[in-house]
């Protein structure tokens, strides 16, 4: 058995953020943290989990315009909410259908599409792709449900979700950043 991945890094996202993550690999799975930023402004802060099968958990999304909680249920739904300062304030997904082998994508996020992938790390071969449900929220804020995304391992690092574009992991399962650093989370 490998150890525990701990690990912190730091870079710049082909988008030109500058993106500030940390993986805290525990016995119930895997702490994605990752905070994005267009120079002093922050674009959002996440904390996603992802359990020891690498299947998506719990999010927990901070942007200027909201506030985001998402889970999945033992009945194969989702539920969760997003506060805004819109005249609804709180738009509650109660039952959105969300299988075990979903994703949950946020897009922007090169940590959120890393949990995504890490997933299915040792059951896609290269050139292989599976096609998935999951829930998306776009840059723009909007959530919506997709029945079918492709998640296509392009070589041994490069991966593509949906019409994204390519990203690599390293043998971690960590974002490969412009200039990126990573550093032991924990001294030994």
């Amino acid at each position: 058995m490998t150890s525990p991945v701990r690990a912190a890094g730091w870079g710049t996202a082909a988008d030109g953020s500058v993106v500030t993550w940390t993986i805290s690999q525990g016995r119930r799975g895997r702490r994605w943290r990752e905070v994005v930023a267009h120079g002093n402004a922050v674009v959002h802060a996440l904390l996603l989990e992802t359990g020891s099968d690498g299947r998506f958990s719990h999010m927990e999304l901070a942007r200027a315009d909201g506030l985001w909680t998402f889970h999945p249920e033992g009945d194969g739904t989702l539920h969760g909410n997003r506060v805004d300062r819109s005249e609804a304030g709180v738009r509650h997904v109660e039952g959105w259908s969300f299988g075990p082998d979903d994703v949950l994508v946020l897009e922007g996020s090169p940590v959120g599409v890393a949990a995504a992938v890490h997933r299915w790390r040792d059951a896609l071969a290269v050139g292989a792709s599976v096609g998935v449900g999951g829930v998306a929220i776009g840059r723009d804020g909007a959530l919506r449900r997709e029945d079918s995304i492709v998640v296509e391992r392009l070589d041994v690092r490069r991966w593509r979700i949906g019409d994204g574009q390519p990203f690599e992991v390293d043998e971690d399962g960590a974002p490969i950043l412009v200039d990126g650093q990573r550093r032991p989370l924990e001294v030994s």
